[in-house]
């Protein structure tokens, strides 16, 4: 116990300053009490000022402080978690959060030297993807590695048969890095992290445990993104599939549990258990994986899920239909609460254990009131085999089970064949359960015997009821949009068209249509002042409302449940629209199901872009002087924008369907950004481009762990822009604030190939985002250089328009599904023909062009076959929907992420970014020049369309 008396603290100060306590000394007087109040607990700082300030009231008082003692309580015993973090350095983020902007901001790729370094490298490696995100493996230092050379020029001895243990000091189980992450990251990070973990078929925390609350958390929120698709058997003649949210899918649940200590490791079990004959993947971190054999620290009651989905084909498929499996981790004994909610969710649960003890029989007698089937997994040694067996006996009729419930492990002949008795022992469990839950129902299961669940705080539920008050008034997709969101679809595109009309028609060798352009103007202010005069719908009024009027955690909460309630709203309408379209043979109702299908796609960028029509036709009432300035009722909406793209979420640049920039709404959008970074805002622009269903969104989400929607039905229209802010050195290096990334639609889009102008918008959308690029990803998910012809096409059209306005992009190809290890070197023939292909296809287009004048594709581009070509493997590894994500893909879209970032810094050096102003004025010359062939080179060219 630490005793300070006031007094004397006041007597050493007066002694040193007798005459002015209140004059210069008095800070002196304050670093004294305040040195010496370090000793002491927080609360008494405010009291170790009131002490100054009376003090310093009249030094010529003797005041007698001897009564006051200022004591602190004994130091309270710190909890292996505050332990484990003061060891990795993380204890500033047990309140302050990790959140996904820390990630984005992160381009270090850093081998972990030390325990700091394991919850980045876990954070970097998952949201990357790759499979060796769990692995806390520290490599040596140059110090550790030389005595390790010393060792080896030991001579050979008599210790090469010791079996000491090895050192397991220097780090950490996988386990509790991941718990420490997720207990130091926000919600929303726990989304990312797991939807990650889930692509890599790693088994996903489902019961955080009692750490930093009483009783565990329930992550559900946490599985909120995760969507998975598959066949069963049932749907295998008809080749049908299902697709559906995670947490919402029903199937049956088995939990494996240990009874005391065990011999044999129950999760290296469970991967048997899981994986095919074919290919072993390890779901569930076990003793034998790299730092499996450390001691836990505070993963001990934490519960494991994994899932095992089929894909159709009853000859590889382990199971029929969709099955959950859970592993807690530590004795049940010791972690009872969580075995029975274990009891309470699971249609079985394997108990695995060596022996029974009377402790252990009297907990298991409890059980007799549970709906669970109980199953014995025996691993007793031989000197034990009889003992366990009266136990056993007793408990059958309490717990109702018998012979075939009772499974012994070193009975069988040997591993495999023990693996597939406890997958035939769980496939007649599936056929005779009717128990099936999905992780909702687990959650009410959780509350209701006081587990903590992630989603139940006031902000989520509120923003959760918020939405559902919009969404539960959409049932059809194409009817909702065509009702509440008036001003975009036909609108629009009538719109587009007659700006196309008024600004750009071309005749015959490029020369001007003589047109009535006042006709035009007049029919262009009717279409805008129609849709100012819409009203604004309910829906849109509580979208507005929902992202307007909340804190930044609201905000955030109201978007990730909209955006969840839409997207299983649009997988449930897309279903039904395809299943409708398999049995229709009527062409013109099939007519009919293309267009819905086309419509079938909803999300918070069409409310956003309502937002924005409605903001551009007030703008042109006010511009054409029929509305006064005063009158404006959007005129907040570009700083509502602009607060989303600082958090991350992406915002349209071009719309898709009307192939057209609402320049007034972008421009203005990033001007309030500007605004709001105090003018900080040089940016990189890289984009990407290539054929739909290429992986553009998949490789711009693993390069930067962005989160472009890449689920069915939910391809990218148009092309979208994300900011990463780019912090310490990289910042100094590239001379930037931000890096621009532009997401971009498919070329050559399938839906879109019956338009008679689908070539044209191809041609536009490629050279408005080469132009606007410093780099630009040219994905090709093919092999042949033949096969690249149509894309290439398009390329070369738009590198013609950059050349013919004095630039010269910067570029590269990636090929995707590329897996052969020499396929570099095979494709050296390829890549020679490649560049033949290009500059003849170069000439053409130049003749098509330009007339007569001859052009190699040399002449507009600097291109070295050898430097510019990029060879990256398939992303998935194994048989869907069981596959993960192939290692080959993530280290080779780490490297490319690489490369980029050095050219970037590079180009840099030469080339100074451009702010937002600077884009913003490149962006409307460039895209007059796209859309209406004006010539950014002319002076003033924008004023003679306005």
């Amino acid at each position: 116990m630490v005793l300070i008396t006031a007094g004397l603290i006041y007597w050493k100060i007066k002694s040193k300053h007798q005459k002015d306590p209140r004059g210069p000394q008095f800070e002196e007087n304050k670093g004294f009490l305040q040195h010496h109040s370090d000793a002491l607990p927080g609360s008494r700082l405010d009291e170790t000022e009131s002490l100054l300030q009376y003090m310093s009231e009249d030094v010529c008082e003797y005041i007698h402080y001897e009564e006051v003692l200022l004591q602190s309580d004994p130091p309270a015993k710190r909890t292996p978690l505050q332990e484990l973090l003061e060891r990795m350095k993380m204890e500033k983020y047990s309140k302050r959060k990790l959140t996904i902007n820390h990630i984005l901001e992160s381009f270090k790729d850093q081998t972990p030297h030390a325990l700091e370094d394991l919850p980045r490298n876990f954070l970097r490696k998952v949201m990357a993807l790759n499979g060796t995100a769990r692995s806390t493996t520290i490599m040596p230092s140059t110090s550790e590695e030389q005595g390790s050379n010393q060792e080896k020029k030991q001579g050979i001895d008599e210790t090469i048969f010791s079996h000491s243990d090895p050192d397991t000091t220097d780090s950490l189980h996988p386990l509790d890095v991941i718990c420490a992450v997720l207990l130091c990251s926000d919600s929303f990070l726990h989304q990312e992290i797991l939807s990650r973990m889930s692509m890599c078929q790693f088994s996903l925390p489902l019961l955080l445990p009692a750490i930093n609350n009483p009783k565990g958390t329930l992550l559900l929120w946490a599985m909120r993104n995760i969507v998975r698709k598959w066949r069963p058997h049932s749907l295998a003649e008809s080749r049908g599939f299902r697709e559906e949210s995670l947490v919402l899918t029903k199937m049956p649940t088995i939990s494996f549990v240990r009874l005391g200590s065990c011999n044999f490791s129950k999760s290296k079990l469970l991967n048997m258990l899981l994986s095919s004959s074919q290919q072993h993947h390890d779901f569930f971190i076990h003793r034998d994986m790299e730092s499996g054999n450390v001691p836990r620290e505070i993963a001990d009651g934490l519960v494991e899920i994994s899932w095992y989905f089929p894909g159709g084909r009853q000859n590889l498929d382990l199971f029929p239909e969709p099955i959950a499996i859970t592993n807690l981790h530590g004795d049940i004994e010791s972690h009872w609460l969580q075995f029975h909610f274990l009891t309470e969710i699971s249609s079985a649960v394997f108990i695995i254990t060596e022996s029974i003890n009377e402790r252990e029989y009297e907990l298991l007698s409890s059980l007799q009131q549970s709906r669970a089937k109980f199953y014995f997994i025996l691993n007793p040694p031989d000197e034990k085999c009889t003992e366990i067996l009266q136990p056993l006996r007793n408990l059958a009729p309490l717990l109702k089970f018998n012979k075939s419930h009772l499974l012994v492990k070193n009975g069988a002949p040997n591993k495999a064949e023990f693996v597939k008795k406890v997958q035939s022992t769980i496939r007649s469990i599936m056929n005779s359960t009717h128990k099936r839950v999905n992780v909702e129902e687990m959650a009410m299961t959780a509350r209701n015997i006081g587990i903590q669940v992630d989603e139940d705080c006031e902000e989520c539920q509120r923003a959760k009821e918020w939405t559902e008050e919009i969404t539960g008034e959409i049932e059809d997709i194409a009817k909702y949009k065509r009702k509440m969101l008036r001003l975009q679809g036909k609108l629009w595109k009538d719109l587009a068209e007659v700006e196309k009309q008024l600004y750009g028609v071309k005749g015959q060798n490029g020369n001007p249509v003589e047109i009535d352009k006042s006709k035009l103007k007049e029919k262009w202010l009717e279409l805008r002042t129609e849709q100012n005069k819409c009203d604004f719908t309910s829906g849109l009024t509580k979208f507005t409302e929902g992202i307007g009027h909340q804190d930044a955690m609201g905000k955030h909460y109201f978007l990730k449940w909209f955006k969840l309630n839409l997207d299983c709203i649009a997988r449930e309408n897309l279903s039904k629209l395809q299943d409708e379209y398999e049995r229709t043979c009527d062409p013109i109702l099939l007519a009919e199901l293309d267009e819905s299908l086309s419509a079938s796609s909803l999300g918070v960028e069409h409310f956003m872009l309502e937002l924005g029509q409605f903001y551009e036709a007030e703008c042109s009432m006010v511009k054409e002087g029929k509305m006064l300035e005063s009158q404006r009722k959007f005129s907040q909406f570009p700083d509502i924008a602009a607060d989303l793209m600082l958090e991350g979420f992406p915002m349209e640049l071009l719309n898709g369907d009307a192939s057209n920039i609402p320049l007034q709404w972008v421009t203005d959008v990033l001007t309030h950004l500007h605004t709001k970074l105090g003018g900080k805002s040089k940016m990189l622009v890289l984009a990407v481009l290539g054929v739909q269903s290429t992986g553009k969104s998949t490789l711009l989400n693993t390069m930067f762990g962005l989160q472009l929607a890449v689920s069915s039905g939910r391809c990218t229209q148009g092309a979208f822009m994300s900011l990463i802010k780019v912090t310490g050195n990289l910042k100094e290096d590239l001379h930037c604030d931000f890096i621009l990334v532009i997401d971009t639609q498919g070329l050559k889009a399938p839906q879109l190939a019956q338009m008679e102008n689908n070539y044209e918008r191809d041609n536009e959308l490629a050279t408005l985002v080469i132009g606007l690029s410093d780099i630009t990803i040219i994905n090709i998910a093919m092999k042949n250089a033949t096969e690249m012809h149509g894309i290439l096409q398009i390329v070369i059209h738009s590198f013609l328009k950059m050349e013919e306005i004095g630039q010269k992009p910067t570029f590269q190809f990636v090929h995707h599904n590329i897996n052969d290890v020499s396929a570099e070197e095979q494709n050296t023939s390829n890549r020679k023909y490649l560049v033949e292909q290009l500059n003849e296809m170069t000439k053409l287009a130049a003749k098509k062009e330009k007339g007569s004048r001859e052009v190699a594709f040399s002449d507009i581009m600097d291109y070295v076959p050898e430097k510019h070509n990029w060879y990256i493997p398939s992303v998935w590894h194994g048989v869907p929907p069981m596959a993960q994500v192939n290692i080959g893909y993530s280290e080779s879209v780490c490297e490319l992420k690489k490369f980029l970032v050095d050219h970037m810094r590079n180009r840099s050096l030469n080339t100074a970014p451009k702010d937002i102003p600077q884009f913003n004025g490149w962006m409307t010359k460039l895209w007059y020049f796209v859309k209406y062939g004006k010539s950014p080179l002319t002076k003033n060219f924008v004023t003679e369309f306005l």
